[in-house]
């Protein structure tokens, strides 16, 4: 595995956060093959180098200087034939990263950093992913700093109270963080974003969706030494360890089995039928007290993402109708998908979905596939957040 070293002074960051910048198009980029051309203010007759990712590190394909305003051009005769593949460029002190081919065509604006490393006041045109996956590394950098702050209050806030709301912080951002990176691999399983940001990931956790990404972009990147350096890191990812932690049969990745049981008035409700929606599987009681003081919270989640396209689909381990219409009306859970068989812990849905205690929330997206489990207060809206 290359190792990328930096003094850069921001919070410190993977190996992959920084080889991971800059996404470029493989031959579909309008006008394809000009090369790349740039001005990094505070580089004026700086060296410009490429190289390229290799077994034992980056080796140098071509060097320009830039001229005293920081301009440079690496023409495409240096990126003929090569193929899409991690790449450096380095401009006096600073640096970047890219994902390029012979193809590509881009323009590159930027500013040095006061210290040595990593270029981050970068904009690039002419490609079809960096937009994308610029959104992506600002909104990691912002979460990763939040972090940090929110980790020193924790441990140096003035007084406890201090700490304790330092801790809170830092564990939604963590949540946050790990919700929003799920959801760019998600949603670029067969591209370089979803490849890059498979570092942000807890492989062991998600080694499910990082075989999959692995998998559907090996035909794009799967003779790069960017690609085989994760597939070996997600291979060697042992497997999680089996804990005693309850209601753990059904896990992100999995597709959601479907259920169709009766409403307190005697209407079949499927799950199925709320394909295309977010949806919350939340399972409860009336004699639940955990569950009651919970339910405020999903209305609050209700209340806010209901009109962007999510749903709430709850599962009632009642046995008296009468009792669980009445919790019903009292926690104000106006929805409409409530199901029950009424048998209790026997209901058919303990078995189905493994559930041995209440209460337990599945998130599922649009396709059906579970995003999350074990959700509770805050973490739903983060989730949310990130998905609507």
């Amino acid at each position: 595995m290359v190792s990328f070293s930096s003094s850069y002074s921001r919070p410190k960051v993977s190996a992959w956060f920084v080889l991971a910048l800059v996404v470029i198009c493989v031959g579909g980029c309008a006008g394809g093959g000009s090369g790349i051309t740039g001005k990094i203010e505070g580089a004026g007759g700086a060296e410009v180098r490429l190289a390229v990712l290799g077994p034992r590190g980056f080796a140098e394909v071509d060097t320009v200087k830039a001229d005293g305003s920081g301009r440079f051009a690496i023409g495409p005769e240096a990126l003929s034939g090569l193929a899409l593949d991690v790449y450096r460029i380095n401009v006096g002190d600073g640096y970047f990263f890219i994902i390029g081919d012979s193809l590509s065509s881009l323009q590159v604006e930027g500013r040095l950093p006061e210290e040595k490393g990593l270029i981050s006041d970068l904009a690039i045109k002419g490609d079809v992913w960096t937009a994308g996956f610029t959104d992506f590394i600002s909104e990691v950098m912002l979460l990763t700093d939040s972090m940090t702050v929110a980790k020193k209050q924790a441990s140096e806030g003035e007084t406890v109270q201090d700490q304790i709301k330092g801790k809170k912080d830092y564990d939604a951002m963590r949540d946050r963080m790990t919700s929003y990176v799920r959801k760019t691999v998600r949603n670029h399983k067969t591209d370089p974003i979803g490849l890059m940001a498979l570092e942000h990931l807890d492989l062991s956790a998600d080694r499910a969706l990082a075989k999959q990404v692995i998998d559907s972009t090996r035909t794009l990147m799967g003779h790069s030494k960017a690609h085989a350096n994760l597939a070996q890191r997600v291979s060697t990812q042992p497997k999680p360890r089996q804990t005693s932690r309850r209601n753990d049969l059904i896990k992100p990745g999995m597709a959601m089995p479907d259920i169709a049981l009766n409403d307190p008035s005697g209407k079949e409700r499927s799950l199925s039928d709320l394909r295309g929606k977010v949806v919350l599987v939340d399972f409860w009681a009336s004699w639940c007290g955990p569950c009651r003081r919970e339910n405020p919270n999903v209305v609050r989640a209700w209340q806010a993402y209901k009109d962007k396209g999510f749903e709430v689909f709850s599962v009632s381990l009642d046995k008296d109708v009468n009792k669980w219409q009445r919790a019903i009306e009292q926690d104000g859970l106006i929805w409409p998908n409530h199901i029950s068989d009424l048998r209790g812990w026997n209901s058919v849905v303990t078995g189905l979905y493994g559930i041995s205690s209440i209460p337990h929330a599945i998130l599922i997206d649009k396709d059906g596939t579970v995003v999350a489990t074990h959700l509770r207060g805050s973490q739903l809206e983060a989730e949310l957040e990130q998905l609507l």
